[in-house]
């Protein structure tokens, strides 16, 4: 039997553009990619060496709302919900489009679907499950939710695929990148390094139960943040940052998307484009990826690709605008 857990992140770098360092750490602001190669994140760096990584974008509207929809549908077209647009957003509506975790169930009926996160994405349908939805508020521990997950799993050997979402490192914005002594959503260094641990604790389980062998492991997320650029350093002036701390300040994911590497030097915009916000994870794991693709990177990716690659891997039928990475 072959299944499937999506590990969604929220607000993770995957890759970052080269050149930037950040002054108090010597790193490049925090990315899995980077920290990857720096041995910071052992456990992401595992599942890559005998996974797939790939360098993906979001190339439309870089929030939280968006992100979900093209994790879940595949699509950038994917604006109404599912559900009816229960929590009153804004969006376009357009015709609804099937998620993943719904063509699951639809090409598998014989197998469990379930849900666990934030219970707005549970809302609005993007991550709403048949068999089993589980919703918290937004900022909701990490450690709990995965305690629920796992325990839902051990009690549901049949589970076909599982949805975990991890929230809290969306709340390192409008905070510093790295400070000395940080705990998990004070900074984003250590914090980045605190999802390794959410990884492990996976990953482990996956392999303790014997279910590693036949799982695919779908890591993404909806988006990235702004870190060095034009962005950053005009939003934390109006802030009031101190000018000695806008190298070690980390914004949020708000608009404009596309931004430039800051030089602090000179004190001017560069014409490198930064684009932190549209840098997102993708990457897959498991020992039910084929052995042809273990050890692959993929130079070019988008958000919207994360759910057809998903559909390929567990035979499921789903239209979409995204294309299989696998392929």
């Amino acid at each position: 039997m072959r299944r499937a857990l999506l590990l969604i992140t929220d607000m993770v770098a995957g890759h970052w553009v080269e050149g930037p360092k950040v002054p108090a750490t010597g790193l490049p602001p925090p990315n899995v990619h980077d920290y990857m190669n720096a041995g910071l994140l052992p456990t992401f760096s595992n599942v890559r060496d005998n996974g797939v990584f790939a360098f993906t974008r979001n190339n439309r509207i870089c929030n939280t709302p968006h992100g979900m929809r093209y994790l879940a549908s595949g699509s950038y077209r994917a604006k109404a919900s599912p559900l009816g647009n229960k929590l009153n957003w804004k969006f376009d509506e357009v015709a609804p489009i099937p998620t993943i975790l719904d063509a699951c169930k639809t090409s598998h009926p014989e197998g469990k679907v379930a849900a666990f996160g934030s219970d707005a994405w549970m809302q609005t349908g993007w991550w709403k499950a048949r068999d089993c939805t589980m919703g918290w508020g937004s900022y909701y521990s990490d450690f709990l939710t995965s305690q629920y997950a796992l325990n839902w799993m051990l009690n549901s050997p049949d589970w076909k695929m599982v949805l975990l979402y991890l929230a809290q490192y969306d709340v390192t914005g409008n905070c510093p990148v790295c400070k000395e002594g940080a705990a998990y959503m004070e900074d984003k260094h250590h914090s980045i390094q605190q999802l390794d641990k959410y990884l492990w604790i996976v990953k482990t389980f996956l392999e303790e139960k014997g279910w590693w062998d036949e799982t695919g492991l779908f890591i993404a997320s909806d988006h990235g943040c702004h870190v060095g650029c034009d962005v950053t350093v005009r939003n934390a002036r109006k802030k009031g940052v101190p000018e000695s701390d806008l190298p070690n300040y980390c914004d949020n994911h708000q608009s404009p998307h596309d931004c430039f590497v800051w030089d602090f030097e000179k004190n001017a915009a560069t014409d490198i484009r930064c684009d932190g916000c549209r840098r997102t994870l993708f990457m897959i794991g498991g020992g039910a990826l084929p052995a042809p693709h273990r050890g692959k990177i993929v130079e070019q990716a988008e958000i919207i690709d994360f759910a057809p690659t998903v559909a390929a891997l567990m035979d499921i039928e789903l239209e979409t605008d995204g294309r299989s990475i696998l392929s």
